[in-house]
């Protein structure tokens, strides 16, 4: 491994990297972590394989500790973004909505909402109330409510999209309904916040 400049990265990698561009992109982290003051963590090149890869050999608990902060500092407005999720959906009462976490550097992951929630949140977001619902929910009920939800979320949110599984009531597993919101990227969770922060209060 060497200290010069790394050759110019590829805009992106093949699947499977060759080793030509396994040694460009080692060469390409070594720089950034020694331009972050952790040029002691080396990336070593591994040719043992079929496909080469990129290993840091024999982290001592400091340098972990070091590269974690790091990593952490390079996320904080992805932490931050979470958390501001978070207390715009608390804000509202929402209490059963799963806690945000970040999600890869582009991502703020979710999780299942019960139907009741999200009744209760495509009514914040400004969708009309509907019907009474059950204590569970059959698949009429359920679905239109994932139908309000996925309509009150694109208009709150100027467009945007939040992909949503609606799962029915298991009567072989003994789940009640619920619907799982995949993980949304960065913009999205903005919309998200402001469109919450927006709304009117009870």
């Amino acid at each position: 491994m060497t200290d010069n400049e790394p050759p110019q990265q590829r805009v992106a990698l093949a699947p499977q990297a060759t080793h030509e561009e396994t040694l460009v992109a080692a060469g390409a982290l070594y720089k950034a972590l020694n331009d972050a003051g952790l040029g002691d963590i080396r990336p070593i090149l591994d040719y043992a394989r079929d496909v080469p890869y990129v290993k840091l050999h024999r982290i001592d608990a400091n340098q972990a500790t070091r590269l974690r902060n790091l990593v952490r500092r390079g996320m904080d407005g992805n932490y931050s973004l979470a958390e501001e999720l978070r207390c715009a959906v608390l804000d509202h009462g929402l209490v059963n909505f799963p806690v945000p976490l970040v999600c890869g550097l582009d991502r703020i992951a979710l999780g299942d909402i019960s139907i009741h929630t999200a009744d209760r949140l495509a009514c914040i977001l400004g969708a009309e109330p509907g019907t009474e619902l059950a204590e569970v929910p059959d698949w009429p009920e359920s679905n239109a409510v994932y139908g309000r939800l996925t309509a009150a979320f694109k208009a709150a949110t100027d467009g945007a999209f939040m992909d949503m599984h609606l799962h029915s009531y298991c009567r072989r597993c003994d789940e009640d309904p619920a619907i799982e919101l995949m993980p949304i990227t960065l913009d999205v969770a903005r919309r998200f916040v402001k469109a919450l922060q927006d709304a009117p209060r009870p």
